[in-house]
This record gives C-alpha cells, structure tokens and sequence, in this order.
C-alpha cells in the first residue's frame, strides 16, 4: 500500500495525485473510495475520480472485480493505492532432500539465529516458496508472496511425477501483464537438480480454498530396513487393504492436535533389495504419516509395517510418486 499527498484542494492538484498513485502500475480495471466528512464532497470526488481515470488510463471502473483500489481521504490530504493481488496455479517437483516447502522461521529462535537453526533464523536454508519467489517477485514487481501447497511433504521427502498442485499468491503486484510460460522456464532452467515446475496459469482465489481443503491420495516410493527380510514375507503385504488407526506422531505432536484419526494404506509392490533393505509403494488415504505407519511410532500406529511383518521397521528414504486427486479439481 502506497501514500500519495495531495498538494492542495484544487480538481487539478487530486487529478495531478491521482496520476502520480497509478505511476509504474499496471491495471485493466479499478474501484474507488473516498473518505470525507461532507457525503455531498466524497460523491463529487469519487464521480470526478472515476471519470478521470476511465479517460486518461483507457481502464474499467468495476466495483466487483478490480485489480487496484484507490482510497481517497480528501480531508487528510492523500490518496492509499492498494494492488489487488495476482494468484498463480501451477504443480512444483522437488529433487532435493535439503529443501523445504515453504520459509519457516525456527522456532527456537523465531528468525534471530541460534545454535539449532545455524544462525540463520529459518528452519532450512532453502524451500520451494523461496525458489519460485526469487525470479516470481522481481517479474511482478511484487511486495511477498503467500504459498498454498495441496498439503506438503516433509523437508527430506522427494516430490516426483506430475509434480503437488499449489498457488503463488503475489501481494500487492505492481506488474500483471507476464509471460507464464517464459517465467516457467526461468524458474526451472535456475533451479536445475531442485525443483520444477509446470502448469502456470492465473486463477481466482477461490482456487487456493479448493486446493487446501480437498481430500486426495497420494502414492508414496519408501526405502526400508529391518533386522532381516525375504521376499516371502513382503509378498504377504501386496493388495492389502489395512485399516489405520493413527494417533498424531511424536514428532508432531507439538504443533497438531494430539487425536487419533483413520486412515487407509494399500502396498501395490514390495521389493527386497538385501537381506535387510527393501522397496515399498503404498497408496495412502489423504493425511496417513508414512514414516510412522512403516514404523508403527510406539504403537502410535495400529497396524503397521513393523507390527504386520512382527519385526521391528524404520523408513530410511521416502519419495511422493503420485498425488492422486479428484477428476473435478
């Protein structure tokens, strides 16, 4: 949000502010307010206004879907210009195991640096918000930028195939008019071997409560390992429909809501790789913790992949193959 002064009460010292508030902004389409203790001066000011900028910006004065807004405070002597913001839709991959979805302070320190966090204030040095918002921002001219992820993978969790559904809400965008396509292929030829992504396209903001509320499955790639394995024994799991019964991790449990909750996993292929090693696909309800259902989490989780094969698990590695969403999203 930027201030403009009105140097005087005149129509041409407003028109001359009015001029200087929309410099270096582009915008198809506008509402305006004006503030004032006269109702017969803010309905003179904002007709006036209106008219101005219809004829000397060549835009639209839509009072429902404009894309900046003009505030007027007559008496006080300024003009607020607030950008509406731009949303952009698109699916990222992430090759990295080091990289985060999205920027978090440490909450140890919340962003001041300490031990935990190696002084530099956030939880990991990279995350795919950052990545995308280093080219992103400068191209729109853009204050920050909000991330909304169709749920999130932990930081050291690939994200392979068609890549997690998310939208790029840009705040206060003084550019609009950018190439999608060519901002594409920035963003993905400077973050080779970290992330990519694929599908821009402008949405309205109803697209971020769609994305964040609905259910999906999601198939999941997990490196295991246990005391000793055959193959015999992970055919057993193959097609299996298990029931979960899920109470929040421990590693969680610090910031959700200590519950238990059902859930659903299916093993599509298990394959053994050594005499301790083996490869797991799992087609997971939306929201089933993975590490934990292979581990079983103190019993947290009910049954599990340890508890199922009576020996005890952990997940070394683990990548989203597949989120699996609904036809209509």
């Amino acid at each position: 949000m930027e201030k403009i002064p009105i140097k005087g009460d005149s129509e041409k010292q407003l028109f001359d502010a009015l001029k200087e508030a929309c410099t270096g902004i582009e915008f198809s389409s506008f509402e305006i307010g004006v503030s004032s203790e006269s109702l017969e001066i803010k309905y003179e000011i904002r007709k006036k206004s209106i008219n101005f900028l219809k004829s000397v910006f060549k835009t639209e004065h839509d009072p429902e879907n404009f894309e900046i807004y003009f505030l007027i405070h007559f008496d006080r002597g300024f003009i607020e210009t607030t950008p509406t913001n731009v949303l952009i839709e698109g699916a990222y991959n992430k090759f990295s195991r080091e990289i985060a979805q999205t920027f978090h302070y440490c909450f140890k320190c919340r962003g001041k640096g300490c031990n935990n966090c190696n002084r530099t204030g956030k939880l990991s040095d990279e995350s795919v918000q950052e990545l995308i918002e280093k080219i992103v921002l400068s191209e729109f001219k853009a204050q920050e930028s909000k991330f909304h992820g169709c749920g999130r993978e932990d930081k050291d969790v690939f994200m392979l195939g068609k890549g997690r559904p998310f939208v790029i809400e840009l705040v206060e965008p003084k550019k609009r008019s950018v190439n999608l396509k060519k901002l594409e292929k920035e963003i993905n030829s400077k973050n080779k071997g970290k992330i990519s992504v694929s599908g821009l396209k402008f949405v309205e903001k109803q697209r971020i409560v769609e994305i964040k509320n609905t259910p999906f499955e999601k198939i999941y790639r997990a490196k295991c390992s246990c005391s000793e394995i055959s193959q015999k024994e992970l055919d057993s799991l193959i097609d299996k429909e298990i029931k979960i019964i899920q109470r929040t991790p421990v590693r969680v449990e610090k910031r959700r809501a200590d519950m238990e909750r059902e859930k659903t996993a299916k093993i599509i292929k298990a394959k053994i790789l050594n005499k301790k090693e083996f490869l797991l696909e799992v087609l997971s309800s939306h929201g089933l913790y993975i590490k934990e259902f292979i581990s079983g989490d103190e019993k947290r989780t009910e049954p599990s992949i340890s508890s199922l094969l009576g020996k005890e698990c952990i997940c070394l590695e683990l990548d989203v193959l597949e989120i699996v969403l609904p036809e209509n999203i």
